[in-house]
């Protein structure tokens, strides 16, 4: 329970540590590149006046005198409706004045129509007016045009119904505005597709019931002609706040007089913190003068104004950005926490083992202090004198157990650290075997133990090392196999096994042997060994990177290790 308290602990101070962190560096980055798009919109925009500057520059040069000044104003209106198309955008406008700030054109959501000026032999020569259907029809005439004006059927076989088509029939001309006498509007039917279902061709028929009539009467002499085709816009600006707000912009004189001392200079207008309108005037040419009065002078100037809304543009690059990171930092989150949490394990499992270990070394230490403080009273009070050369025996023998316990100890300690320097060479397990055998003959007699050894492996090690190995394997079988028992070793070309019989060792405590101090008998004070051996050797083996363990057969215990 505490485990899974603590990990649930570092789980969420991980996660929530990396989130906070993510949340900050988003943040910096959403703001960095919304103020980046902010200058790159801005340098969009100044192309896009340069652009129609240039377009509204050849037309003036054509209704120009000697002196730069504009001699016919209703000329150069008709040909700038021809050019609305070029210039109306989404959320721009852009208004066009004379040198002395007089407005000749600007943008604006009238409808746009094409008609036939005039005639040379068999060529037509196209004119282009605006028609503004409020002037010429009640409110509800008007939402019944835009209705169809601005409808969009999706038609999916031959006869299905694909857009109205709207005609004027008749009209006459007012400089650059249409007087219309009666407009048409015709369904359209689909007749043919392309392989993407697309309509290629339609046809309707002018119905009679379907005409909008203005009831104007021709009373100033204008010139009459005989049909205009509207032409079909993409989207209704007339009821746009935005563009409304946009065209009162560029059409604010007194804010145009000020621009103007700053010519190709854009200026901003927060509308919130990710919605910025610009506003840029262009003189004729790009060039300025400069009157007797120091008062900036063009012959003309052009004025855009445009909303953008910067996070519209950066929707795509955030979107991913955000997500791909969320992705990194949740991957990092979960292997930060997972290394934590395993750290903080390995971390408690060393406190833990620390903590057996000292109290095991003193309580092996203890038994023998106790010991050695008891035979020294004796000693000093003259008790059993006749005895003296039995306590000062056993006083040096507890003495020599607590040195082995130490020495070990440090031992294990320098393996633990690497402080040691290994000898490589050429190292016979049969004959280490061997010679442990004799060396233990005695021992192995007296408990009528029955030792074989068979097979043989040369392999590179350290001498010394590999002696320690297989010694404290074989104490520990000597420890617990019983009398009239049998212990032996098998050597093959990549394996050693050490086996002896006796009892089995507790699944539960396999893994714990190889620790300090861990036995798979708890009760210490009738042990011989410091439980320190098979630690030594699960160390020696790690270093030199061979595999071991410990197996239970049917009647013994197999230990064992893998070296190829």
């Amino acid at each position: 329970m505490k485990r899974n308290k603590t990990k649930r602990a570092i789980y969420i101070r991980t996660f929530s540590a990396l989130f906070a962190m993510y949340l900050v560096l988003m943040a910096g980055f959403s703001i960095f590149l919304i103020l980046q798009e902010k200058k790159v919109m801005g340098m969009e925009l100044q192309a896009h006046a340069f652009h129609v500057n240039n377009t509204i520059e050849e037309i003036l040069q054509n209704n120009m005198d000697l002196d730069h000044h504009i001699t016919n104003i209703a000329k150069i209106k008709k040909e700038l409706v021809g050019k609305s198309p070029f210039v109306l955008n989404h959320h721009t406008e852009i208004a066009l004045y004379t040198g002395t700030y007089d407005l000749i054109f600007h943008t604006n959501d009238y409808w746009l129509c094409s008609y036939t000026e005039y005639s040379i032999g068999d060529t037509q020569y196209t004119g282009y007016a605006y028609l503004n259907p409020k002037d010429w029809f009640d409110e509800k005439e008007v939402n019944e045009l835009q209705n169809y004006f601005y409808a969009q059927p999706k038609a999916e076989k031959p006869g299905d119904l694909t857009e109205y088509s709207l005609d004027i029939d008749g009209f006459w001309l007012d400089n650059e505005m249409i007087i219309p006498d009666k407009i048409y509007v015709t369904s359209m039917h689909a007749v043919s597709f392309d392989e993407t279902g697309n309509v290629t061709s339609s046809s309707g028929t002018r119905p009679k019931d379907m005409v909008y009539r203005s009831g104007y009467q021709n009373t100033r002499g204008l010139p009459y002609f005989d049909f205009a085709g509207i032409q079909p816009v993409m989207n209704d600006y007339s009821n746009d706040q935005t563009q409304i707000e946009l065209r009162n912009m560029v059409l604010n004189k007194e804010k145009l007089k000020e621009a103007a001392k700053q010519p190709g200079r854009i200026s901003y207008e927060r509308v919130n913190p990710v919605t910025y309108r610009y506003y840029l005037t262009m003189p004729y040419q790009n060039t300025i003068d400069v009157t007797d009065d120091q008062k900036p002078y063009s012959a003309s100037w052009t004025v855009v104004a445009r909303e953008i809304h910067l996070l519209d543009q950066c929707t795509g690059t955030l979107t991913f950005v955000w997500v791909s990171c969320f992705i990194t930092f949740l991957t990092a989150a979960l292997i930060l926490s997972v290394q934590t949490y395993k750290t903080y394990k390995e971390r408690e499992e060393l406190e833990r083992h620390r903590k057996e270990t000292t109290n095991a070394l003193a309580h092996d230490l203890k038994t023998p202090l106790s010991i050695i403080s008891g035979y020294a009273q004796n000693l000093i009070e003259n008790i059993h004198t006749e005895k003296r050369g039995y306590y000062a025996a056993h006083i040096q023998s507890n003495v020599k157990r607590m040195d082995k316990i130490i020495r070990q100890m440090l031992d294990l300690s320098r393996l633990e650290t690497d402080q040691f320097q290994m000898n490589f060479e050429n190292v016979s397990l049969s004959k280490v075997s061997a010679d442990l055998i004799n060396r233990y003959s005695l021992v192995c007699d007296e408990k009528s133990i029955a030792v074989r050894l068979e097979g043989e492996a040369v392999i590179k090690a350290d001498y010394s090392f590999m002696e320690r190995v297989i010694d404290n394997f074989f104490i520990n079988a000597l420890d617990h196999t019983p009398v009239g028992g049998s212990i032996s070793i098998r050597i093959t070309d990549s394996l050693l096994e050490f086996y002896n019989s006796g009892s089995h060792i507790p699944e539960e405590k396999i893994k714990e042997i190889w620790e300090p101090y861990k036995k798979a008998d708890e009760s210490r004070g009738n042990t011989k060994g410091t439980g320190l051996g098979l630690s030594i050797a699960g160390t020696i083996l790690k270093l030199y990177h061979f595999s071991y363990g410990v197996d239970n057969k049917d009647d013994g215990v197999v230990f064992w290790f893998q070296f190829a």
